[in-house]
């Protein structure tokens, strides 16, 4: 099976990187980006656009292996639920504190096992924030 890292890896070996010049260029650690090509470690969603921008590629290729592989991951639309982006804008939020807020719902939802929770649209950005925005 082609994981993430497999990806990665043929990529970078495809550009002729060494995984030192990867690393330097997505601005993460050749130890970590070792674990993530060799499948010990899994990247968090930041450091997967950080890695595909350093690559070139889409996060869709990185993910799933399709055929996005040579779009520019900088010209990609990103989807936010528009509660997240109205809370974002009327508290001037940075880019980057939106982005780990929504990542850091996601990993919640992805973790528990009684209940799906999708509906982004009608949760309580307000207060979700309030919580985590000393982690941020």
């Amino acid at each position: 099976m082609n994981s993430v890292g497999n990806r990665i890896r043929d990529k970078r070996l495809s550009l002729n990187y060494t995984q030192d010049r990867l690393a330097t260029a997505a601005g993460i650690s050749k130890g970590f980006l070792s674990d993530v090509e060799t499948g010990t470690r899994s990247p968090s969603a930041e450091y997967l656009l950080k890695i595909g921008n350093a690559l070139g590629v889409s996060l869709d290729y990185l993910m799933k292996g399709s055929s996005g592989a040579h779009s520019n991951p900088a010209t990609e639309k990103v989807r936010f639920p528009t509660s997240l982006s109205n809370f974002a804008l009327e508290h001037k939020l940075p880019f980057d504190v939106v982005v780990s807020m929504l990542e850091a719902k996601m990993r919640i939802v992805a973790n528990r096992r009684d209940t799906v929770d999708n509906d982004l649209e009608n949760f309580d950005w307000e207060g979700f924030y309030r919580a985590i925005k000393e982690y941020l």
